[in-house]
């Protein structure tokens, strides 16, 4: 018959095996052997931790503790299995019975803080998280528990440096890497943060999480084919990740697919109904396709969801906008700003002021945007973002000076900033951002945003060297292209470019009246004609609309007096 010894032994070795169930029968038969020996229970409750049952864990330490009242590992693990079982309060007294006995017991100190910040007691949980630094300032947890309860509360800047310290002690901790990363991407650091989500899946390939969060970040930095893939892949590892299916329907939609991305979200509702971010992102592809009504419904069940969501009141905003209902969309815009006052006031971040700036942009209150992004700057003084939001309204203002030094001054603080240096080339002189934009894209050559924003640019001046970068899958990008080979002199090239245009953006007058004009340089007065009507139907009393029907219908051979009258009134109004 085995002794306790080789019982133990055995157990052991099957504990390394991960046969946890035969490790405690072997544990049980020794401790039968020796009732008075506290190791046994506490090797039972191990291998019953391991097993994910607390309970009978907590058993086998409460034994080891009443046989040895004066060892502190035994409380330590009394205290875990509490927390297992969601008994905080009694955890905390567990750890402050081992600090009694040995009051240098960084994991204990660690652990204690953990059980406090799951009461809501944050301000004990980082005291007792700094004793557990201060006991052992290489015990990587406690730096990364204390960063996460300084992001919860939103110090974002400080909790950078805490995760930053315990990703330096401890470089494997995945978890750590996606949450610096998180901090990168809440303060506007787009680039960064995908450079440290990449360090969490060198370490585990499969970490959803992470991949999920470069699609995120690649999303904000408008580059959503990119995007899309990330989170397909993260649907491909957890099909049941509805945060993916949203992600991916609302970059779709952000391409100007809203059809397509329709499905991907109304599944990620069908999977969460109750997140508000969700309804919004649907009723956002829903006002794409011409469909307010839904996209208001939607919003409605969103804000029911939570009242104080700032997003969906801006959709909502947006729809009442697009419906010309202008009294309730500023109505709207109100209750969003209301919202982000009040968790601007509970949190004073840089992100809460930029955010309620991004409202008032949108409800054309551009002045006073910028206050609220100079506000974004008191609260975080060395906020890369918040100098690009606010150069961002003064180049709406036409205020280009103001903007360009607050964007050199941000792309000292982040200069790898893709965002940064696109916007700097929009407060730049023509051949300064000529070279900026150039150099954007040769470092980056599948950046289809660069390779607009540069074709964009060069059209004024350089339109042969334009249309490399000038698609028609795009409104904007095709009636450049139009721009471009009219000045060219290439004018069937460029009537094919308008009715790329008008196809892709049937309410755009712009786009109608360099159809009309190129159909009219073209000799196909009867297509110029029907061209105008569309820029009529768009404005009405629109004078190149008015003069564009005048001419066509003249080249036709028909009456236009009636229309020239118009004109002549139109003009002296």
């Amino acid at each position: 018959m085995p002794d306790v010894a080789e019982l133990v032994e055995q157990g052991e070795a099957l504990v390394r095996e991960r046969k946890f169930r035969k490790a405690i029968s072997c544990f049980r038969r020794a401790a039968d052997l020796a009732p008075e020996d506290p190791s046994l229970h506490n090797s039972i409750g191990m291998a019953e931790m391991a097993r994910r049952n607390p309970a009978r864990a907590l058993r086998a330490y409460q034994r080891a503790c009443e046989l040895a009242p004066d060892i502190a590992r035994y409380y330590v693990r009394r205290g875990d299995a509490l927390q297992r079982l969601e008994r905080y309060a009694q955890a905390v007294e567990a750890y402050g019975r081992a600090l009694e006995l040995e009051p240098r017991n960084a994991p204990a100190w660690n652990n204690r803080g953990f059980a406090n910040f799951m009461l809501d007691r944050w301000n004990e949980a980082m005291r007792c998280y700094d004793e557990a630094m201060r006991a052992d300032p290489t015990y990587a947890v406690a730096w990364y528990n204390y960063g996460y309860t300084l992001q919860l509360s939103g110090r974002l800047a400080d909790a950078k440096d805490y995760y930053q310290r315990a990703v330096e002690l401890d470089p494997r901790d995945k978890i750590a890497w996606n949450n610096l990363a998180n901090v990168q991407y809440n303060q506007g650091e787009y680039e960064l943060s995908i450079e440290f989500y990449q360090k969490s899946l060198d370490i585990d390939p499969e970490y959803v999480i992470a991949v999920n969060n470069i699609g995120n970040a690649l999303d904000h930095l408008d580059r959503y084919e990119e995007a899309i893939l990330y989170h397909e892949q993260a649907l491909e590892m957890d099909p049941t990740f509805h945060y993916a299916w949203m992600a991916k329907g609302r970059a779709l939609a952000r391409l100007g697919r809203p059809e397509e991305g329709l499905e991907f979200l109304e599944t990620a509702l069908e999977l969460e109904d109750g997140d508000p971010d969700y309804h919004e992102a649907l009723a956002r592809s829903l006002l794409a396709l011409g469909r307010p009504d839904e996209a208001r419904r939607t919003l409605n069940l969103g804000l029911a969801a939570d009242g104080q969501h700032v997003m969906c009141w801006v959709a909502l905003g947006d729809t009442s906008r697009e419906r010309g209902e202008t009294r309730h969309a500023l109505q709207c815009y109100d209750e969003a700003v209301r919202a982000m006052d009040n968790q601007a006031r509970n949190r004073m971040r840089d992100l809460d002021w930029m955010e309620k700036g991004k409202i008032l942009v949108n409800a054309g209150m551009l002045d006073e945007a910028a206050r609220q992004y100079t506000n974004a700057l008191v609260a975080h003084p060395e906020s890369a973002r918040a100098r690009f939001r606010l150069a961002e309204s003064m180049l709406e203002l036409d205020r280009n000076e103001q903007a360009l030094s607050l964007i050199e001054n941000a792309l000292e603080l982040q200069p790898g900033s893709r965002s940064g240096r696109l916007l700097l080339s929009r407060a730049q002189e023509w051949d300064a951002a000529r070279k900026t934009l150039a150099d954007l894209q040769a470092e980056f050559l599948d950046d289809e945003n660069i390779k607009c924003q540069l074709g964009l640019h060069l059209a004024s001046r350089e339109p042969e060297a334009a249309l490399v970068y000038l698609s028609l899958d795009d409104p904007d990008l095709a009636l450049a292209r139009c721009g471009c080979l009219h000045a060219l002199d290439r004018s069937r090239e460029a009537q094919a470019a308008a009715e790329a245009a008008t196809a892709l953006a049937p309410s755009r007058l712009e786009a109608w009246l360099a159809l009309g004009w190129s159909a009219l340089e073209n000799g196909d007065a009867q297509r110029a004609s029907e061209a105008f009507d569309g820029a009529l139907g768009c404005g009405a009393a629109d004078p190149e609309a008015l003069a564009g029907k005048v001419a066509s219908l003249e080249a036709l051979g028909k009456p236009a007096d009636e229309l020239r009258r118009l004109l002549v009134e139109t003009e002296l109004a």
